[in-house]
């Protein structure tokens, strides 16, 4: 084995074929704050699935992030699914009717064993994460290097495919949210991007999200400051080590806030996406981590702090060697 230790060794992401800007949004009824709001918070389009399934992205992305990584599908040992079971062969429009399914064979058809078959993953065991919102894939990532690290396997998938209910509009606390899948590579022996740190903090008491709404922005901040420092100090570093952090893509306010409260003196913040993808769940991180790689903004040696909120309440960091 080498010295690096667990990598994440590549990430690819798809998106559906259709974008709608947030003044189209707001003409449809489908945000609960006004689109002037939304454009000062930093969104300016977000990625609408009409006819995509989410299985259907989730396959598109992992088989991308196979072929780039030039990577067999029988050299996987594991793969991690993140996401919603009985809406994943659903198609926008169709009925959402996952309490239907529970009654039938249906609620055996899970997307995880799919992608295993479809994409030829013979080794490959399978496991599920759910009900930790768009902390999901951080913590996928989190747990693929502790199996990497305590069982020795060489090479697990994450991939996570997450679509917003039909019914529930595009808004979710001033956030303009996307659909969209993302897969991730995590490797035992790796060249780049090693995890060097992660922390979780979950809070119970704000799992009624609706009604303490005001408690858990209040509360958003100050645990979030908390998780970063936490991260950094187990990767050993100090704050002026800290190069960037990849973002969730929640609004770009919120991030100008945190911003003031991290004291990280020499890092920038990768916030491209914000505008141009809106928040997509649990992908935002390995999407913008993607990009920001493909961009050539990070360079190798960087390190980086990935750090994301979900509803539930989670919050949790990863700490990157690029």
């Amino acid at each position: 084995m080498s010295d690096r230790g667990p990598c994440i060794a590549r990430a690819a992401y798809a998106f559906p074929a259709e974008s709608r800007s947030v003044r189209e949004l707001e003409a449809a009824g489908l945000l609960q704050s006004d689109a002037t709001t939304l454009e000062h918070f930093g969104f300016a389009q977000v990625h609408v699935a009409t006819s995509e399934t989410p299985y259907e992205l989730a396959l598109r992305a992992a088989s991308a992030v196979l072929a780039e990584h030039g990577a067999e599908a029988e050299s996987v040992d594991l793969l991690l699914y993140c996401g919603t079971p009985a809406l994943a062969f659903a198609a926008r429009g169709a009925p959402d009717d996952p309490a239907g399914s529970l009654a039938t064979m249906d609620r055996f058809r899970y997307p995880a064993t799919r992608l295993q078959y479809d994409l030829g993953m013979t080794r490959a065991s399978v496991m599920a994460l759910d009900q930790l919102a768009c902390t999901t894939l951080l913590s996928a990532a989190r747990l693929a290097r502790a199996l990497c690290l305590s069982e020795g396997l060489d090479r697990v998938l994450c991939v996570s495919a997450e679509f917003v209910p039909s019914r529930c509009g595009r808004e979710a606390i001033y956030n303009c949210t996307s659909d969209a899948a993302c897969a991730v590579l995590v490797e035992r022996e790796g060249t780049r991007n090693r995890i060097v740190g992660s922390v979780q903090v979950t809070k119970g008491y704000y799992w009624e999200c609706d009604e303490r709404r005001e408690e858990i922005v209040a509360s958003y901040f100050p645990t979030a400051r908390y998780v970063i420092a936490e991260t950094v100090r187990q990767a050993g570093w100090s704050a002026g080590d800290v190069d960037w952090v990849i973002p969730h893509n929640v609004s770009a306010r919120s991030w100008r806030i945190l911003w003031g409260l991290l004291g990280f003196p020499a890092a920038r913040l990768w916030s491209c996406n914000i505008a141009r993808d809106g928040h997509t769940l649990a992908g935002d991180n390995f999407i913008n981590l993607r990009d920001a790689l493909d961009s050539g903004a990070v360079h190798q040696g960087d390190r980086l702090i990935l750090f994301s909120y979900g509803y539930g309440a989670h919050w949790t960091a990863l700490a990157l060697e690029a």
